[in-house]
């Protein structure tokens, strides 16, 4: 006898974005990026017969037992797959990343630049390649090759829009020989080199190309633009360097739960008013 398919209770997360029509106003009102919009379509129909669903039957064809499940979403800002995909993915990245001692890097900006990169998103994708260089111009002066993966994050604990790099780096790299050699990186030297290299970046996009924030609207010629990205901040910008530690495995349960999971999850949500 075929069993029919489970009532369907919907997640946390799915009964804050659908409680009171929440999600409908939003949609309404406008705003969203198309992303964003996708992201959660793709999280709310999760688990139901929307995305399909597939039969299961017995391989004895005298049994009567039938049995449906319901695809998932596979999207990021979902809580179930997001967590089942971070699982996944740590357990690979541990497994492949070399068994040395590493050391986890933050690079931050000036608040000042921060609703810049927030209209022209396309900016963003530079911060982690000018992070990653800066590590490996200072390994390369000490002839030695390393290892580095990390992750670009937008926003902060209190989910502010607040754009910033993490980067884990071995503390350690191979010379021309293949010998390994333990490398200590000087902060004040890649704060330095790291606030230059973000302006060096910026002074070169032309201004035309970019679309100035509301705080920002006094900046109307290449003048009042080199003058911004040469004060902003002044000389404070941060770079936060972690203790050395045996191995990956820290950063990368700590970078997975950013790169894969989604921003809330449903134990953080308390209460709905």
């Amino acid at each position: 006898m075929a069993s029919a398919p489970p009532a369907y209770t919907p997640r946390p997360l799915k009964n804050l974005f659908t409680a009171n029509g929440c999600w409908a106003d939003l949609l309404e009102a406008g705003g969203l990026r198309q992303i964003e919009v996708e992201s959660i379509s793709k999280m709310l129909t999760c688990g139901t017969s929307i995305l399909g669903v597939k039969h299961y039957t017995c391989g004895n064809e005298h049994c009567p037992h039938v049995k449906y499940l319901c695809n998932t979403c596979h999207c990021r800002a979902c809580p179930s797959c997001g967590k089942k995909a971070t699982d996944q993915w740590i357990a690979v990245q541990n497994n492949r990343l070399p068994d040395c001692p590493w050391q986890h890097l933050v690079f931050t900006l000036p608040d000042t630049l921060w609703p810049l990169f927030f209209y022209n998103r396309w900016l963003l994708d530079a911060l982690f390649r000018l992070a990653a260089d800066n590590l490996i111009y200072a390994a390369k002066r000490r002839g030695l090759r390393v290892g580095i993966f990390g992750a670009l994050h937008t926003y902060g604990r209190r989910l502010n829009w607040h754009p910033h790099v993490h980067l884990s780096v071995t503390a350690g790299g191979l010379d021309e020989q293949g010998v390994w050699k333990n490398l200590s990186f000087h902060k004040e030297a890649l704060r330095r080199r790291w606030m230059w290299l973000v302006r060096d970046y910026l002074l070169g996009q032309p201004l035309s190309q970019l679309t100035m924030p509301p705080p920002l609207a006094h900046i109307l010629c290449e003048s009042d633009w080199r003058r911004l990205i040469l004060t902003a901040g002044g000389q404070h910008w941060h770079i936060h360097l972690s203790k050395k530690t045996e191995n990956g495995r820290k950063t990368v349960n700590y970078l997975g739960r950013y790169l894969k999971k989604p921003p809330i999850s449903g134990s953080r949500l308390a209460h709905y008013t």
